[in-house]
């Protein structure tokens, strides 16, 4: 009897250790599987937005690129990136980050430089749906035609897909109107002030992005 009794235990003992196991496992996902240590990408978009509609805040960008040296994996659920948002304007007048504004000939390129570091989320775990976590800091940028100065921080969250695929790409990463608010219990807020009035304001950042990585990886749902 004594030996029923212990081998029950112990059947109950690896069930529970079985299902520790699978929950630690799950819980690891989403992440990148493949070449994560060095691995590099590049991305490109058309049209961009920074938007604050409660400012009337628009600055509308051409277009903005991730180069190789700018897009980096640093772990399995972690990325870091300088976003070049190019030819930008608000109300059709140059808009540039803080030291970011002249060409050789002095006229006013419109660059705004958005560094961010992205960790890897579910936005509906029961669908597998994933996203990026992106923390965006203190920028601060200048239309210095109206003599408009915006800060802008806080954290956006973007859609990536496809999953489960080893590949180098093409990726899609999208942050569109109303950008989405939640990735697993991070809550993403996007804040602009404008000429330090100690005033913050909701905004939103959209984009679709095309990824392509340098060495092949998998993100793992």
């Amino acid at each position: 009897m004594r030996i029923v009794r212990t081998t029950g235990i112990l059947f109950i003992l690896l069930l529970s250790i079985y299902a520790a196991m699978s929950t630690a496992a799950s819980a690891a996902l989403p992440e990148f599987l493949g070449n994560v240590v060095g691995n590099t990408f590049t991305a490109t978009s058309g049209k961009a937005e920074l938007l604050a509609p409660a400012n009337n805040v628009k600055i509308v960008c051409e277009k903005d690129t991730i180069s190789l040296a700018n897009g980096k994996v640093t772990g399995a659920k972690t990325i870091e990136v300088v976003i070049d948002f190019e030819q930008c304007t608000d109300l059709g007048f140059a808009a540039n980050t803080l030291g970011d504004k002249n060409d050789t000939e002095g006229k006013k390129l419109g660059l705004i430089l958005v560094p961010v570091k992205g960790e890897l989320c579910y936005i509906t775990a029961a669908t597998k749906h994933v996203g990026i976590f992106f923390t965006v800091p203190t920028l601060h940028i200048e239309v210095p035609t109206l003599a408009e100065l915006l800060e802008l921080k806080g954290s956006v969250i973007g859609l990536i897909a496809p999953d489960n695929k080893l590949m180098t790409g093409p990726y899609t990463l999208t942050l569109a109107k109303e950008n989405i608010k939640e990735c697993g219990v991070a809550k993403a807020v996007l804040l602009y002030e404008t000429n330090h009035d100690k005033k913050p304001i909701a905004g939103e950042m959209i984009t679709t992005e095309t990824i392509t990585f340098d060495k092949e990886i998998e993100l793992m749902a």
